[in-house]
């Protein structure tokens, strides 16, 4: 029977072998598989909604999600080097986290993205180790290869219907000099190519509907909803217990073995510095009793970053009606300089208009989007109070060095190129963002301050590593406190060259086979 209690109250005091704190994309990849052990009892608490409705479920709906009692709403401080703006931070309130809202772009990124890993430090995330977790989750839709696994939990589609904007978008890059690559989760991740989706059927293959869902009818398993961890409980460095609160009160559980923090790059370090891990200095001033010095908690927080540029379409445009697929479909791996090793730059183009908040156009209008991959700005969050109620305090200080706008503005200079090719002729008439008028760096850079949006891929705020800074350990074990991992994409130390779900759902692979490889 299916161990759902979603409404109903968590029983005060009850013992599990494994507590999972939140459901997204590694910690339903955590529970699947460490149920897969009929011995071993598994809790899984996820803060928002159990249910999954059609606009999470339906591809082409992605942006209703935003704003919706699905979505977690964040919202940094304003900005001070991108016009002193606050920049929305949709994240998933539902099974599955991000992997339920997100464009449900499966990327992997270079091999030097994790190699560069291992040489800081974290032994055994290098390309070599990690590829078989990419491989084991993967059910590639063209068959197993060199490159791709089939089989796995997790779909991954190629053969989907193409919007007739696309084919000439990626003609007219040809004419610009940008190859068309057929798999950028192969060989090489460099040129445009068609976005390979978690998806099956026509619907959102999120972590919660590759793995979770397979996994219910488990007795071994639990799964609850609207359970809200508020703090761990700490007994002689160890943890003991998850305090949880939901519509029906306070609750809270023991654990027999180890919890393990899902809850995402901003919720995680939130619950470790309620915990009294973190910061000595900030956890004093918010009246927390200090359990673990770890000054790195909250820190490091980094994004990819996303700019709109919006062109007025001809009448051969039509808008995207196929509920199969979302309006994003394909992409492309550049680089900013030609002296760089690997690409800088992923840009994105959308068969709809997306302005940017304050920006007005026509309707019948695309926006192909400047993005950056290898920000060198760094942020932090905080805390204002010592109680859930309180909100974050989130500062990304996004575009704080002169690099991440100089790559914004060559991503810019890359899409007007693109865009000026004969293949494109018939569809475009105009360019309504930045404009004609916006020609040298300094204007293209003064736009990118005025209109630079998030790619939604936070990382980096309970880093892995070796260091003072470090939060886990490489087997994710929480420095100093015994019976606690950290497991989603706060982990990571150094953002990879793409989209962080693929990576956050290894992330939980690995995690489960390092605990089930610990002895307790």
């Amino acid at each position: 029977m299916t161990q759902d209690r979603a409404q109903a109250p968590l029983p005060d005091g009850a013992t599990f072998d494994y507590v999972i704190c939140g459901a997204g994309s590694a910690g339903c990849v955590l529970a699947a598989r460490l149920s897969e052990d009929p011995s071993v009892s598994v809790l899984l608490l996820e803060a928002g909604h159990g249910d999954t409705p059609d606009m999470v479920s339906t591809p082409l709906r992605t942006i209703e999600i935003w704003h919706s009692d699905y979505d977690g709403q964040y919202e940094p401080a304003p900005q001070a080097h991108a016009g002193n703006r606050r920049i929305y931070w949709p994240r998933g309130k539902v099974l599955g986290g991000s992997s339920a809202m997100n464009g449900m772009i499966y990327v992997r990124g270079t091999p030097q993205d994790y190699d560069a890993w291992a040489l800081q430090g974290c032994h055994g995330w290098d390309w070599d180790s990690l590829r078989p977790y990419f491989l084991k989750s993967e059910d590639f839709d063209k068959g197993a290869n060199a490159h791709h696994g089939s089989g796995g939990p997790l779909h991954v589609t190629t053969r989907h219907a193409r919007h007739p904007l696309y084919p000439a978008l990626i003609e007219a890059a040809g004419q610009a000099g940008i190859a068309f690559n057929p798999d950028y989760n192969g060989a090489r991740v460099d040129g445009i190519s068609y976005i390979q989706f978690n998806a099956r059927d026509g619907k959102r293959a999120s972590s919660n509907a590759a793995f979770l869902d397979p996994a219910r009818s488990r007795e071994n398993l639990c799964v609850v909803t609207q359970a809200r961890v508020s703090r761990l409980g700490l007994e002689d460095g160890r943890v003991e217990a998850v305090h949880v609160v939901s519509p029906s009160g306070e609750s809270h559980v023991k654990v027999r073995r180890e919890a393990v923090l899902s809850a995402g790059t901003l919720e995680s370090p939130r619950i470790l510095m309620l915990s009294g891990i973190g910061p000595a200095a900030h956890l004093r001033e918010m009246a927390i009793d200090v359990a673990m010095d770890l000054p790195g908690v909250g820190q490091n927080l980094h994004d990819h970053t996303l700019l709109p540029m919006t062109y007025a379409m001809s009448e051969k445009y039509e808008f995207p009606t196929d509920p199969s697929v979302p309006p994003m479909q394909v992409h492309m791996f550049t680089r900013s300089r030609a002296d760089i090793k690997v690409p800088d730059l992923q840009p994105l183009f959308f068969c709809v208009p997306a302005y940017a908040p304050g920006q007005t156009g026509p309707d019948r209008a695309v926006t192909f989007h400047a993005a950056g991959l290898r920000p060198t700005s760094r942020g932090q969050i905080r805390l204002t109070g010592k109680a859930l109620s309180y909100p974050l305090a989130l500062d990304p200080n996004l575009l704080a060095t002169e690099y991440d706008v100089a790559a914004l503005v060559a991503s810019m200079k890359e899409i007007r190129t693109i865009t000026a090719q004969p293949a494109l002729a018939a569809w475009i008439t105009g360019e309504v963002y930045p404009g004609p008028d916006v020609t040298d760096d300094a204007a293209l850079a003064e736009y990118a301050r005025s209109a630079v949006g998030s790619y939604h891929h936070q990382v980096g705020t309970c880093a892995m590593g070796q260091g003072a800074m470090a939060v886990v350990d490489p087997d994710l074990r929480v420095r100093g406190i015994r019976g606690l991992r950290v497991a989603d994409a706060s982990i990571i130390p150094t953002i990879m060259s793409g989209n962080t779900n693929a990576p956050a759902i290894m992330i939980g692979e690995k995690c489960a086979d390092m605990m089930r490889a610990s002895p307790h």
